[in-house]
């Protein structure tokens, strides 16, 4: 039952996470240049300042007792089902604005949909880890070594 509760607490924060990404990535598809590429970058920013947010109500969920491994196991399901409902998202945004995209790229470039697959998949994956991790380490508080002495 517990389980089941976590689950659908993950979810939430998943849902946060990739809404909080596709923002941008919408502004960017409607946009008319190429040069707003920068609001990929700023979906990512989002994406990792939320799972940081959502690390920290997971911790305080447990009553600040989460090991590390805990914290880091819950910012994976986020990050994992985060990316699986932004590669949803992408591609139906992708495939809505498909006549409009790259009306001013590049003539030698051709590859934007080879661009946002990765920056969801690849670059959201590597930043999120980053920020699980490093927010598991900072929220994480009373840390003992083997031998149960705490950590200064």
């Amino acid at each position: 039952m517990e389980e089941k509760f976590f689950f659908s607490y993950y979810y939430r924060y998943s849902v946060l996470c990739a809404v909080a990404y596709c923002i941008p990535v919408l502004f960017f598809l409607k946009s008319d240049r190429f040069t707003d590429l920068w609001l990929l970058y700023l979906g990512n920013i989002s994406f990792g300042i939320l799972l940081l947010i959502s690390g920290i109500f997971v911790n305080n969920k447990l009553h600040d007792t989460a090991s590390l491994k805990a914290m880091m196991t819950a910012g994976i399901k986020v990050i994992v089902s985060s990316i699986i409902i932004m590669c949803v998202i992408v591609a139906i945004l992708a495939l809505i604005f498909r006549d409009s995209i790259l009306k001013q790229a590049p003539v030698n470039y051709n590859g934007l949909y080879y661009t946002l697959p990765v920056d969801v998949i690849i670059v959201n994956f590597l930043l999120g880890t980053l920020c699980v991790s490093i927010g598991a380490f900072s929220i994480k508080t009373n840390q003992r070594n083997e031998k149960g002495e705490e950590i200064t």
